[in-house]
């Protein structure tokens, strides 16, 4: 979803027949140029080799000219990474890394003037870590100022979730594959864009706060420079977040028995305690959002929301520790696997709403939206029509206001008015969608298609002919 492939048949031709340099005459910008800016827990120990580790880790730029090239070291060749030009977000560069030093050939049909350049690892650290050597561009040419950062910061601490596991896997498809996770479209990544903050995401597939699928928890890899390095210390001065996001404990939920003697009740509010205060000892001014889901620890009945708001309870009182709060993402019973994007992008905006509401921020409209979102309403006549036994109905949903996600009811009725199956029952973001109607239960006859999005209603007819 959201992605173009670049053309490896053609940059492997370059490699044989020529050089990038011969062939367009470049300018190096090595990665310590000022003009890069780094959003991230980077290691800059070697300045023009700086080393990116964790999903999220972005890097901005503004440079001239019609060519773009760059160049990474992947240490494994499993790495992901988006790159965007000129703030196009529904049309990103997808680079599946090769290991070792390789230069990736972006675009050389620009137009010849300023372009901004975002550079976003998809993946999450247990792809290993990439260097950053720099960019080639046209000849002469240079990097310009980069863009203004954002006023607010947000920090998220959490799992798959967090990570974006799966979330570009089709629904009948495995989460499992890290081509199809992108934490660019992750619920993290899109409350923080909606937000207008800057984002940093500490995740791991698999983690827990008391257990993991691993023997690593959370509390002893959260601090960590290197992901894979117990010794390896981040200096919390270099990111002060306004908000931290924590949502942990979905691994512990599924695990929490294979614990020998098994926490009780207490024992793992208060474990959730330690965090939050170990958390809270990095980040003293930080508004904290305890969150959970959208996978079954937050089902109907779960006793986990339960634990964390104990836990939060606990810590108002008796460290008169009133800056943080709850938020649970619900759980939808009909989808059990790692949410899909369409889910993140529910929950992102239903957390950068109740961000907004904490904090007195302004949310926008996420540009992954609006590119090219519809402008109004529209439900379409089905075709064919009449029909027999299967036949298609279009509708489409725009942005209403700073909101680009909307209920969406897509119902059939007889003539009756007696409904006969629900197409649509879900939140939406704004776009245009096409429904498969199999009427093979139906008898012949007229019956009445509805589409209700949020307060727009429309109603059209189809005839079933057998």
């Amino acid at each position: 979803m959201f992605r173009k492939k670049l053309n490896a048949t053609y940059i492997v031709a370059i490699f044989v027949f020529c050089s990038i340099s011969e062939l367009f005459g470049v300018t190096t910008i090595k990665a310590d140029n000022p003009n890069f800016q780094y959003t991230g827990r980077i290691d800059y120990s070697v300045p023009d080799k700086p080393v990116i580790y964790w999903p999220g880790t972005y890097i901005s730029a503004n440079f001239e000219g019609s060519l773009l090239i760059l160049m990474l070291d992947d240490q494994t060749g499993q790495s992901y990474y988006n790159v965007f030009i000129d703030e196009d977000y529904e049309h990103p560069h997808f680079i599946d890394c090769n290991a070792g030093s390789q230069i990736y050939l972006i675009s050389a049909v620009l137009t010849d003037t300023v372009h901004s350049l975002l550079l976003f690892r998809r993946t999450e650290a247990s792809t290993g870590p990439t260097i950053f050597l720099g960019i080639q561009i046209n000849d002469g040419k240079t990097l310009v100022e980069p863009p203004v950062r954002p006023a607010h910061k947000i920090l998220f601490y959490g799992n798959s979730i967090t990570c974006g596991m799966g979330n570009e896997a089709p629904d009948s498809g495995t989460d499992d594959k890290m081509s199809q996770e992108n934490n660019f479209l992750a619920y993290g990544a899109i409350t923080s864009r909606l937000l207008d903050a800057d984002y940093m995401c500490i995740a791991k597939s698999g983690i827990g706060i008391m257990i993991s699928w691993f023997p690593l928890i959370m509390p002893e890899y959260y601090y960590r420079l290197n992901p894979d390095d117990p010794a390896s210390n981040w200096n919390f001065d270099e990111y002060i977040p306004d908000v931290v996001v924590i949502n942990l404990l979905q691994n512990d939920s599924w695990l929490i028995g294979n614990l020998n003697p098994v926490p009780d009740s207490s024992q793992r509010v208060a474990a959730y305690v330690d965090f939050i205060r170990t958390i809270r000892s990095r980040h003293p001014n930080a508004f904290i959002v305890c969150s959970l889901g959208s996978m079954d620890a937050t089902k109907v009945g779960s006793p986990w929301p339960g634990y964390i708001e104990s836990a939060v309870q606990f810590v108002h009182a008796a460290d008169n520790d009133t800056n943080i709060t709850t938020f649970f993402f619900p759980f939808d019973p009909a989808w059990t696997k790692h949410p899909r994007v369409r889910h993140h992008l529910i929950m992102g905006q239903n957390l950068a709403d109740h961000i907004s509401d904490k904090m007195g921020w302004v949310t926008g409209i996420e540009n992954i939206f609006t590119t090219q979102s519809p402008n109004n309403f529209e439900l379409l006549q089905n075709y064919p029509n009449p029909f027999n036994p299967s036949t298609k109905i279009k509708y489409s949903v725009p942005c209403v206001g700073a909101r680009c996600i909307v209920p969406v009811q897509l119902i059939v009725y007889d003539v009756l008015g007696n409904e006969m199956v629900t197409l649509v029952n879900e939140h939406k973001p704004a776009g245009k969608y096409e429904v498969e109607f199999s009427a093979n239960h139906l008898s012949s006859g007229t019956y009445f298609y509805e589409l209700r999005a949020g307060d727009f209603i429309s109603v059209k007819k189809m005839l079933l002919v057998k």
